[in-house]
């Protein structure tokens, strides 16, 4: 009897260790990162509506990565790790004079200051220290 009791509560055991992981994994239908389009849709707490602008795709060779302010090109590098650390760093961007220029650089600010990411399902969230920082949704493909 003992021994029925301790499989039970074995199982139990391993069945919520598994959930509790699969958990911070996200779904299984996530889109993966690279080769996604992704458009901005909170930043800084709030909604934010995108348009055609403020997008990433995170190349899947070389660890480069381009994307779109308000009317600039974006470009840069990035490495990511197995426990989902990631790095951005030598963002550039051309330089036209956008309507809104003080939000677009204080959007490629932010692109420094990722330390994260999750996805879940279709969206992208990038963080600093466990804060999030801006969440990103993956656009449907252009097929």
């Amino acid at each position: 009897m003992k021994t029925t009791v301790r499989l039970l509560l074995i199982a139990a055991l391993a069945v919520s260790v598994a959930a509790c992981c699969s958990c911070r994994k996200g779904r299984k239908n996530a889109k993966p990162l690279t080769g996604t389009t992704w458009s901005l849709v909170e930043w800084q707490g709030r909604p934010f509506q995108a348009k055609d602008n403020y997008r990433l795709v995170f190349g899947t060779e070389e660890g480069r990565f381009g994307g779109r302010g308000d009317c600039n090109s974006i470009m840069g590098n990035y490495s990511v790790t197995d426990k989902g650390g990631m790095k951005i760093e030598s963002v550039a961007s051309t330089r036209a004079f956008c309507p809104d220029q003080a939000q677009e650089d204080r959007f490629i600010k932010e692109l420094d200051r990722i330390d994260s990411y999750r996805i879940d399902g279709d969206l992208l969230m990038l963080m600093r220290d466990g804060e999030l920082l801006m969440v990103m949704q993956a656009q449907p493909s252009a097929e």
